[in-house]
């Protein structure tokens, strides 16, 4: 459904192998900049084919322990910058890669490295109480309830669909969000967002249509494919709300779309963005965005006779 918009670049340009306030060069890293001039990455820990995990790992442990006992650090805050810094120089070095392409790997690794979780980059630990049913109700299905309740789908629909009632979703929306405001790694709150955008896909929902028009439904297919149409109605959502006005109502009157459809489809995005991260891309859409929300306020600022400071003069 969703063209992959975010390209991996993996780049081959030179790289600035100094970690900020530390003293890192090529002979500390070893040669393997110049051997390579194009790597391979393991699809799954995006770590360079041409070398050991665990040589790397080593590599960066003894560089940051030299710094940390160097400049007598204790503080566990800048310890974990200190790794940070090394983790990327060595990196970048090792396989002579762009920022983008460590900013992928980093985010892949989220949780291995930070104990956070990252968007589209997580997936379920079975061991995780955290994540144990409720009432029969996996995290996958609150999300889709979730989703299909903010699109208009009838409570009553999705109750039967589950074999719920009311009283079991009072507890369900009380035990989930209580579970994701507990969890310090936010491993629950990104699996609900990547769940919440796969919600079409569930298989006790695929019986249950969104009540959209013939245009919201042709809409919402647009949305999903044309990055264009999503950041400009994503700006022009922001404008409707800085101007006072319920910005998911006005996209729901004026596009048809449902403010769970709308925000399944942001997940998704999100999703690829931090799975294929450009700067340029990102920074390309986020100009647009910005560009179509400054034309929306303007917009709306006509509509409401004008912006209160417009017969200001100074």
């Amino acid at each position: 459904m969703f063209k992959k918009l975010f390209g991996s670049n993996t780049g081959k340009e030179e790289v600035n192998q100094n970690a900020q306030n530390q003293n890192l060069n090529s002979d500390e890293t070893n040669d393997f900049d110049s051997e390579y001039e194009e790597t391979e990455y393991d699809p799954e820990t995006l770590h360079g084919t041409h070398y050991d995990v665990d040589d790397f790992e080593e590599e960066v442990e003894r560089l940051a322990q030299a710094w940390i006992e160097q400049e007598d650090i204790t503080s566990q805050s800048e310890i974990n910058n200190v790794f940070f810094n090394y983790r990327r120089d060595v990196y970048m070095a090792w396989n002579q890669c762009d920022s983008d392409q460590y900013i992928r790997f980093d985010q892949r690794n989220s949780m291995a490295h930070h104990g956070i979780a990252s968007m589209g980059n997580t997936v379920e630990d079975e061991s995780n109480p955290l994540l144990a049913p409720v009432h029969g109700i996996a995290l996958r299905d609150y999300a889709a309830i979730c989703a299909k309740l903010g699109s208009g789908v009838a409570e009553d629909e999705i109750y039967k669909a589950f074999g719920i009632d009311a009283t079991i979703w009072g507890e369900l929306n009380t035990i989930w969000p209580a579970r994701m405001a507990e969890d310090t790694t936010f491993s629950v709150s990104v699996l609900f967002g990547q769940y919440f955008g796969e919600a079409d896909q569930h298989p006790k929902l695929q019986g249950i249509k969104t009540n959209l028009s013939e245009e919201g439904e042709a809409n919402l297919e647009r949305l999903k494919n044309d990055p264009y149409f999503y950041y400009e109605l994503t700006g022009a959502r922001q404008a409707a709300y800085e101007y006072g006005m319920d910005g998911a109502q006005w996209i729901l009157d004026n596009f048809g779309i449902g403010l769970g459809d709308f925000q399944s489809v942001a997940m998704k995005y999100m999703e690829l963005q931090n799975q294929n991260f450009d700067s340029n891309v990102v920074l390309h859409y986020h100009e647009y965005q910005d560009e179509k929300q400054a034309e929306y306020a303007e917009k709306f600022a006509a509509e409401q006779g004008g912006n209160v400071a417009d017969d200001v003069e100074f």
